[in-house]
């Protein structure tokens, strides 16, 4: 029966009842319950009637799903490409700025160490207050932060700001990086968990790539720096280096301009719509109630598996998270311009997110398979970016840009490929835990090592050489971690209904 309500901001959204009796497509070949959705449109707060038994909630798909998926992958993005401003633009701002490559290393570090102090209070929002309030906070702080970027190109108070701006973004990445398994979970049916998951998570990926193409496209790389690594404050003389100088400035001013509008419109968008939470769920685990926080991380801590994946996750995708935002840097030394070190970015980055996807996809249709799937990927993953590091070890394999941009992408399209499948195993593994506490604690860890690796540039004369060493013990160290992981979906049992008391 189709009915619709004026005002009530869900005509036209199509829910799908489930009655438990019988199938909805049918059983598959194994059994399992398979999910759609249905052409019928209800008013949000419409009590429908269930076939259900006594104390079963009705559960239904509705289609606003997709467009939470879509506002929050812009926001994403728009955080991702946020954070990551300066790195391909490093060249550009040594002269306009004065700034060093630890300058540069900090304003890349301001989101771990906001992400490590401010978690506790984000995820505890995102649990007792809900992800609209969650998700307004981050994209105000982040318009504020971009705003202030824009008051003055001044060096000394441009420098501060643009400090501020990043730790304001960098706080607002814990509902970015955190948020995705929580969406997917409130918004989804268990059958496109992952899908939707992955489509969140790579958000903050494809805006890091992003800003690989933009920030080169807005901002000149001074023409005549060359490949040189040294701080080039003082490089030129005379006229041409005030004029050079004065250039920059108006071109990193002009960008700054451009991101503050989009930042703004981002924010209005979530302020005209964005729920907590569908009238109905969508899966009988959705349905259920979660641990309190003190309990959840009581349980989380005490859970020997979701210590492992805990610590396979934060290690590898946090040093490499701290590495990529150094990218420049690294190869900077090997004759690589910011804008060629941008375009191998771009494609890494890219990559990475298509098989992010894809593997989401394949892990939805084919589930109870993630610890294989992500063994085999960080396997690939160790492999490929050895090469990449031998041939930027004192050519130990000769260097050529082919094979830098092959072994780069290659790295990322299988580490990637493993992130929204560490989501769900987290989920599967901790769950009656709330997905808040455990993305929080999760991602927290990934923020510890990242904020570990871009605070090591700041010690004097360090250099950059060991920066791949470190990226690729982050690959190697996941796989015996996750060889002792022992596989439990105990969300995924309770919706199938396989679940034992």
């Amino acid at each position: 029966m189709s009915t619709s309500s004026p005002g009530s901001g869900w005509e036209g959204d199509t829910e799908q009842p489930f009655d438990e009796r019988k199938p909805l497509l049918g059983k598959t070949t194994d059994g399992q319950i398979t999910y759609t959705d249905s052409t019928v449109s209800v008013q949000a707060d419409y009590p429908v009637k269930s076939s259900n038994p006594p104390h079963t909630p009705d559960l239904k798909v509705y289609k606003a799903r997709w467009w939470i998926v879509f506002i929050f992958f812009i926001f994403g993005a728009t955080q991702g490409a946020i954070w990551n401003t300066w790195g391909p633009i490093s060249d550009s701002c040594k002269v306009a700025f004065g700034w060093t490559d630890g300058t540069i290393a900090l304003l890349n570090n301001w989101a771990p160490i906001a992400y490590v102090t401010t978690m506790p209070f984000f995820s505890y929002m995102m649990s007792v207050k809900g992800l609209r309030w969650s998700m307004l906070l981050a994209t105000f702080m982040i318009a504020l932060g971009t705003g202030l970027r824009c008051i003055t190109s001044v060096p000394t108070p441009a420098t501060v700001l643009i400090n501020i701006g990043q730790l304001l973004n960098g706080a607002a990445s814990i509902a970015a990086l955190a948020a995705p398994p929580i969406i997917s979970a409130t918004w989804f049916p268990p059958n496109q968990r992952t899908t939707a998951t992955a489509i969140c998570a790579i958000s903050a990926y494809v805006g890091a790539s992003t800003s690989y193409l933009v920030s080169p496209a807005l901002v000149s790389q001074p023409a005549d720096m060359g490949n040189s690594t040294a701080n080039h404050s003082s490089f030129y003389n005379g006229t041409n280096h005030t004029e050079v100088v004065a250039e920059q400035r108006r071109e990193i001013m002009r960008m700054m301009y451009i991101e503050c509008g989009w930042c703004v419109a981002v924010f209005l968008a979530i302020l005209l719509y964005f729920p907590d939470k569908p009238p109905s769920p969508p899966s009988r685990s959705a349905s259920t109630g979660r641990l309190n926080v003190k309990s959840g991380l009581k349980d989380l801590f005490h859970n020997r598996n979701f210590l492992l994946v805990w610590m396979a996750y934060g290690v590898s995708t946090g040093v490499m998270g701290g590495w990529i935002g150094v990218l420049d840097i690294v190869l900077s030394t090997h004759g690589i311009s910011q804008v060629e070190a941008g375009m191998i970015g771009f494609y890494g980055n890219i990559a990475g997110c298509v098989s992010a996807l894809a593997f989401g996809i394949f892990a939805d249709v084919f589930s109870g398979h993630m610890k294989l799937l992500i063994l085999v990927l960080v396997s690939i993953a160790s492999g490929t970016f050895t090469w990449f590091t031998l041939m930027l070890w004192h050519n130990t394999i000769p260097l050529t840009k082919a094979e830098i941009y092959v072994s780069f992408i290659a790295s990322f399209l299988t580490l990637n490929a493993c992130i929204p499948m560490f989501y769900e195993l987290v989920m599967e593994t901790t769950y009656p835990v709330a997905e808040a506490i455990s993305a929080g604690v999760m991602t927290w860890m990934n923020n510890v090592f990242a904020l570990i690796f871009l605070l090591i540039p700041l010690i004097p004369h360090i250099g950059v050489g060991w920066m791949n060493w470190a990226a690729l013990g982050g690959f190697v160290f996941t796989i015996p971690l996750m060889v002792f992981f022992k596989e439990k979906y105990r969300r995924l049992q309770v919706d199938t209904g396989q679940a034992t008391s």
